[in-house]
C-alpha cells in the first residue's frame, strides 16, 4: 500500500530530476548563446553561415541571434552580416573603466623583483612621455627609485621604448631627437628593430649613471600596447649576460599582465 508519506517523497523525487532537466537544458542554451556570440564577433557572417560553422541547426541560430540581438548584444548589418552590437560596446567600456591595471600588475612585479633582486616598475604613456606607475623594491644595496607619477621622454628609458615597439620608424625619429643627446648616440634604429623582434628593450643607459633596464610592453585584448613593465639598476647589478637571463622573465609577466586585460596570445 503507497503512503501518503511514500507518495509526497515520490513526488519530490519526480520535481527534483523535472528540475535538474530543466537546469540542464537552460545551461545548454546559455552556452549555445555565448558560442555563438564569440563567433559573430570574431568572424561576422550571416545567420546561416554562423549556424553551419558552429555546427547548430538553422532554427536554433535563428532563435539565439534573435535573443541576442532584442538584448542588444548582436546586431544585423548589410547583406545581413551578423556582428557585435552596441551592448557589448557599452560593457566594454565599463569592464576598461573597472580595471585597475596596476592592481593587475602588482603581483607580476612583486614575482619580478623577488626572481631578479632588482626593482620592478610599470608605467604607461602620455603623449611623448612615459609616466610611472608602480615601483616594487628589489633586494639591491644601490637601486633605482623612480617613484609613481615621474615623467620621462619615451625614448630616454628603456620602458618608454617598451611603449614604442609598434610605432613607425618615423615615429622613433621623431621621438628620439625630443630626447637628451646621449640617448640618441649609436645605431639606436638597429637596436629598436631587434627590441621589435625579441619583443623585449635591453637598455644601457649613458654616463653618468648607467642605469641599466630590460623592458617589456603589455597588451590589452585588442593587442594594443597599454603599459609597459621593467627591471631597472646600475650596471654593476645588470651585466649583458643579466639582462638575457631575465628577458623571459619580463615577457612572462607582461604576457600574464596582458591575459588579466583579455589578451590571449602568448607572450
Amino acid at each position: 500500500m503507497t503512503t501518503i508519506a511514500s507518495a509526497r517523497a515520490d513526488a519530490a523525487d519526480d520535481a527534483a530530476e523535472d528540475t535538474g532537466r530543466t537546469a540542464k537544458a537552460g545551461t545548454q542554451t546559455l552556452d549555445r548563446g555565448l558560442d555563438l556570440l564569440e563567433l559573430a564577433v570574431r568572424e561576422s557572417g550571416t545567420v546561416l553561415q554562423l549556424a553551419q560553422r558552429s555546427g547548430l541547426s538553422r532554427a536554433i541560430a535563428y532563435r539565439l541571434v534573435g535573443s541576442l540581438a532584442a538584448r542588444g548584444f548582436l546586431a544585423t548589418g548589410p547583406g545581413g552580416q551578423v556582428r557585435g552590437g552596441r551592448q557589448l560596446l557599452r560593457l566594454k567600456h565599463l569592464v576598461q573603466d573597472q580595471t585597475d591595471l596596476v592592481a593587475l600588475a602588482r603581483p607580476q612585479l612583486e614575482w619580478l623583483a623577488q626572481e631578479s633582486g632588482l626593482s620592478a616598475f610599470m608605467g604607461r604613456r602620455e603623449g611623448d612621455e612615459s609616466v610611472h606607475m608602480l615601483r616594487i623594491a628589489g633586494a639591491e644595496r644601490v637601486a633605482v627609485i623612480t617613484q609613481p607619477g615621474t615623467r620621462r621622454r619615451l625614448a630616454e628609458t628603456g620602458l618608454g621604448k617598451a611603449l614604442l615597439l609598434d610605432e613607425t620608424e618615423g615615429s622613433w625619429r621623431r621621438l628620439f631627437g625630443q630626447a637628451a643627446e646621449p640617448h640618441r648616440q649609436g645605431d639606436w634604429p638597429a637596436q629598436m628593430r631587434a627590441a621589435v623582434e625579441r619583443g623585449v628593450v635591453l637598455q644601457c643607459g649613458p654616463a653618468p649613471d648607467h642605469i641599466h633596464s630590460v623592458a617589456a610592453p603589455v597588451r590589452d585584448a585588442a593587442g594594443r600596447i597599454v603599459a609597459a613593465i621593467n627591471v631597472a639598476a646600475a650596471a654593476p647589478y645588470l651585466s649583458a649576460t643579466r639582462m638575457d637571463e631575465l628577458a623571459p622573465l619580463l615577457r612572462t609577466a607582461a604576457a600574464a599582465i596582458g591575459e588579466a586585460l583579455g589578451n590571449m596570445k602568448p607572450g
